[in-house]
C-alpha cells in the first residue's frame, strides 16, 4: 500500500511540473501571452481526459493484471522523446495559427509522457482494488494522494525549482525522477499480487449500470469547481492585485478541497452543504465588491478565496459522496470528472473571453454549482413562500443596485447590511432549486447593468480577448483613458484644442518625454515596444520616425479608433503587428537611436521582454551610440535589481529616473543602459538621472531565457501598506 501511495504520489507530482515547465518554456516562442497558458491548460486538461478514457476502457476490456502489462510497456515510451528537441521548441515556422501550432508542439515534446503519467492514478486504484491488500475496498483515497502529490508539485515549482534552478536543470531532475518512477512501478509489479478485475466500460454482469443522471451529475460537478478556480484566477489578475504568483493560489485550493474529501477519512464541514446557496449569493456578490476598490487588495484575495475553498469543498463532497458503489465503476466515475473539468476549461479559458466583456466566468461557475443541488423542488408553494420570494427578490435588487449608489464610501455597518440581506434571500431562494438557478441567471443576464453602477463609470466601449479586458472612458475632468485589467494604458484630453498634448507616463516632464525633447541621443529612429494609446507618437519629428511593436492587434484598433494620437503625430509612425521579439528580428541592425520597452499586460512582467538573452538581440538593432529604456513603474513588483544585474552582466551603463505626479504627469519609473559613457555623463548631469550603482546586497540572479522567477522582486509592503492604513471599524 505504501509503494502505491508513493508511486500515485510521484506521478501527480511530475505531472503538474511538467505542466509547469514545458508551459515556461513555450512562452518566449510565443509572445509571452496570457493565450499560450490558455492553450497549455486546455491541452493539458485533453490529454487527461484521454489517459482517463484510456485506461478507462483498457481496465475493462483487459482486466487488471493484463492491463498493468501493457502499461509497464507504456511507461517506456516517452524514454524516446528525452531529451526535448528544440526544433520542437523554435518559433512557429509551419505557419499555422497559434493555438493550433501550440497544441502540435505540445503534441511532439510532452504529449506521450503526459499522457502516460495522466494514466497512473488510475492504474493505481484499479490495482489497490484488484489486489489483496487491506485497504483494497477503498482505493478513492489513493485519489487524494494523487491530488497532494499534484499540490506539492504546484507549491514546489516557484519557491524551489524555479527560483533555484535554470529550466534545463529542472528538466534534467524531472528526467531521473520518471526513470525512478518506472522502477517503481516494476518493483510494484512483482511484489503487489492482483486479480483479472474488469472495470466497467457498458454493461458489466451483476454490477447496476451507472444512470444517466448520476453521470451528468458527474460532470457539472466537475466543470463546476474547474470553472470556479479559473474565474477567480481571473479576478485576481484582472481586478485586484494582477501579481503572477498569485495565479497558484486558487488551483492549490482547488487540490486541497480534493485532498480533504478523497482522503481515508474524509473532512468537510457538515453547514457547508446545508447552507451552499447562501454562500453561493455571498460569492455573487463578492464578484461586484471589488469593482468598488473599497477594501485591501489582500482582504479581497482572501475573501475570493475563502469562497472558493468551501464551493470546492461542496463540489468535492458531493463528488465522494456520489461514488459508485462498484470499484468495477470506479474509471468511469474518473472520466466524467475529467470531462467535467475539460469542457469547464474550455469554456473558461476559450469561450467566454470571445463572447463576453467581463469576467462572467465566475457567475457562470456558481450557476453551474447551482445546478447540482439535489432534490430541491416545491411543487405548491405557499402563500407565505412566494411572498417571502417577492420580498427577497426586491431586497436582492436594492442589494446589488441601490446599495454601491447609497454607499459612496467604505463603513462597516454598510458591508454588514448587504451581506445580511443577501444571505437572507439565498436562504429563502434555495428553498427552491429552480428559483435559485433562476436568481442566479438573472444576475448573469443583468451584469452588463449592474457593473457600470458598482464601477461609477460609463465605458465609451469595453472589451475582452485572450489578453485581457481593455476599457475606454471618458472622467469628468475631460480626460479620456484607456485601462486594462487594473492598469492604466495611456490617456489623452477629449477636448480637440488639446488632444496634441502627451499626457501620463509619457508627458513632457516624464523620464521618456524629458528624454526624446533634450534628444540627448540625437534620435533618427525610435522603437517602442508596447503600444498604449500611442501618446509617443506626438514626440515624432520629420527626421525622427517612431516604430512601435504590438502584439495585441486589438490595442491598435482601440488606439485608431479612439484616441487621436496616432493620426495626429508630426512626424512618421509604423505600427508592427506582432510579438516584440519576434517582429525585431525583420528590423535593419543598428536602426535605433533608442529602444523604449513598455510591454506589459497588467502589472505583470513578460520575462522574455527583460532578460540577458533578449538584450543581446535588442543591443544588435541598436545604434552604437544608442540606448536601452525600460518603463518599470509596478505596484507590486520591483525590476531594479534585475535590470542592475542584467547591465552588469553586459558591462552597460544603467540609470534610473523617478518623477512624481503632478499635472499632466502620471508618475513613472523608467530605467536606462547605454554603453556611450559621454551620453550616460550628460544623463546624469544634466538630466537628473540617478546612476544605479552595485549593489552588495542584490542578491537576485542575471535573467535568462532558462532562467527567471519574480519570488524575489515581489514587492510584499506594498501589498502590507495599504492593509495596515485600512480602517476595517470605521462606522
Amino acid at each position: 500500500m505504501i509503494l502505491l501511495k508513493i508511486l500515485t504520489f510521484l506521478s501527480a507530482f511530475l505531472l503538474f511540473q511538467v505542466e509547469l515547465v514545458i508551459a515556461k518554456l513555450f512562452l518566449p516562442h510565443y509572445g509571452g501571452s496570457y493565450l499560450v497558458w490558455g492553450a497549455c491548460i486546455v491541452f493539458f486538461q485533453a490529454v487527461l481526459l484521454a489517459g482517463y478514457v484510456f485506461a478507462h476502457t483498457f481496465l475493462g476490456r483487459l482486466g487488471t493484471s493484463s492491463y498493468l502489462k501493457a502499461h509497464l510497456g507504456l511507461l517506456f515510451i516517452p524514454c524516446l522523446f528525452f531529451p526535448i528537441s528544440n526544433s520542437h521548441l523554435s518559433f512557429n515556422t509551419y505557419n499555422l495559427p497559434l493555438v493550433v501550432d501550440i497544441f502540435w508542439r505540445l503534441i511532439m515534446t510532452i504529449g506521450p509522457v503526459f499522457f502516460v503519467l495522466s494514466t497512473m492514478s488510475l492504474v493505481t486504484q484499479a490495482w489497490l482494488s484488484s489486489s489483496n491488500l487491506k485497504r483494497a475496498h477503498n482505493p478513492y483515497e489513493l485519489y487524494a494522494v494523487s491530488n497532494l502529490g499534484s499540490f506539492a508539485g504546484l507549491l514546489t515549482y516557484p519557491f524551489v525549482f524555479e527560483q533555484f534552478l535554470t529550466n534545463t536543470q529542472q528538466l534534467q531532475i524531472w528526467r531521473i525522477l520518471y526513470l525512478f518512477l518506472v522502477f517503481g512501478n516494476l518493483l510494484a509489479w512483482g511484489l503487489i499480487k492482483t486479480k483479472n478485475t474488469h472495470h466497467q466500460t457498458t454493461a458489466t454482469p451483476g454490477v447496476e449500470v451507472v444512470s444517466p443522471n448520476a453521470l451528468w451529475r458527474w460532470l457539472l460537478l466537475g466543470a463546476a469547481g474547474v470553472v470556479m478556480f479559473l474565474a477567480v484566477t481571473n479576478i485576481i489578475t484582472y481586478e485586484v492585485a494582477p501579481v503572477p504568483l498569485l495565479w497558484i493560489i486558487p488551483l492549490g485550493i482547488y487540490l486541497l478541497a480534493f485532498i480533504l474529501n478523497f482522503k481515508k477519512k474524509p473532512w468537510c464541514p457538515l453547514w457547508i452543504e446545508k447552507y451552499i446557496g447562501p454562500v453561493l449569493g455571498i460569492a455573487a456578490l463578492m464578484y461586484f465588491l471589488p469593482q468598488r476598490h473599497f477594501l485591501p487588495v489582500l482582504v479581497v484575495i482572501g475573501l475570493l478565496c475563502v469562497f472558493l475553498f468551501v464551493i470546492c469543498m461542496y463540489t468535492q463532497q458531493q463528488l465522494i459522496k456520489s461514488k459508485p458503489t462498484f470499484s468495477a465503476q470506479m474509471t468511469l466515475f474518473y472520466v466524467m470528472i475529467s470531462l467535467g473539468g475539460f469542457f469547464g476549461g474550455i469554456l473558461t479559458s476559450w469561450v467566454i473571453p470571445l463572447i463576453s466583456n467581463t469576467l462572467i466566468e465566475y457567475l457562470v461557475g456558481l450557476l453551474l454549482v447551482a445546478l447540482t443541488i439535489k432534490g430541491k423542488y416545491v411543487k405548491k408553494p405557499q402563500a407565505n413562500l412566494i411572498a417571502l420570494n417577492l420580498i427577497s427578490i426586491i431586497l436582492l435588487t436594492l442589494a446589488f443596485a441601490a446599495w454601491p449608489q447609497w454607499f459612496q464610501d467604505y463603513h462597516l455597518w454598510s458591508f454588514a447590511l448587504v451581506w445580511v440581506v443577501v444571505w437572507f434571500s439565498f436562504l429563502v431562494f434555495s428553498q427552491d432549486k429552480r428559483i435559485l438557478v433562476a436568481v442566479l441567471t438573472g444576475i448573469i443576464v443583468m451584469t452588463p447593468i449592474l457593473e457600470p453602477i458598482w464601477h461609477h463609470a460609463h465605458f465609451i466601449i469595453k472589451q475582452r480577448n485572450y489578453y485581457g479586458i481593455y476599457e475606454i472612458y471618458d472622467n469628468k475632468s475631460g480626460i479620456r483613458a484607456l485601462i486594462h485589467g487594473t492598469t492604466l494604458h495611456g490617456v489623452e484630453m477629449v477636448e480637440e484644442s488639446q488632444r496634441r498634448i502627451p499626457l501620463g507616463y509619457y508627458s513632457p516632464i516624464s523620464p521618456l518625454g524629458s528624454l526624446l525633447i533634450a534628444d540627448t541621443f540625437q534620435a533618427k529612429r525610435v522603437g517602442v515596444v508596447g503600444l498604449g494609446t500611442g501618446t509617443l507618437s506626438m514626440y515624432s519629428k520629420p527626421n525622427c520616425a517612431i516604430d512601435y511593436y504590438e502584439l495585441d492587434r486589438d490595442v491598435y484598433k482601440l488606439a485608431s479608433k479612439y484616441f487621436w494620437y496616432l493620426s495626429s503625430a508630426p512626424g512618421e509612425v509604423n505600427v508592427i503587428l506582432g510579438d516584440a521579439r519576434l517582429s525585431l528580428k525583420n528590423a535593419p541592425d543598428a536602426s535605433y537611436d533608442l529602444l523604449a520597452i513598455d510591454a506589459f499586460s497588467g502589472d505583470s512582467i513578460p520575462t522574455h521582454l527583460v532578460n540577458k538573452d533578449v538584450l543581446i538581440e535588442y543591443r544588435r538593432k541598436l545604434a552604437p551610440r544608442g540606448a536601452i529604456i525600460f518603463h518599470i513603474t509596478n505596484r507590486y513588483l520591483n525590476l531594479e535589481p534585475v535590470l542592475a544585474k542584467i547591465a552588469e552582466d553586459a558591462h552597460a551603463n544603467v540609470a534610473l529616473k523617478d518623477v512624481k505626479d503632478g499635472g499632466v504627469n502620471m508618475r513613472s519609473i523608467w530605467c536606462i543602459l547605454t554603453w556611450d559613457d559621454d551620453r550616460f555623463l550628460k544623463l546624469i548631469t544634466d538630466q537628473d538621472w540617478q546612476p544605479l550603482d552595485e549593489d552588495p546586497n542584490n542578491h537576485v540572479r542575471v535573467w535568462t531565457d532558462d532562467y527567471s522567477t519574480i519570488l524575489p522582486i515581489i514587492n510584499m509592503g506594498e501589498l502590507a501598506t495599504s492593509l495596515k492604513a485600512f480602517k476595517f471599524f470605521t462606522w
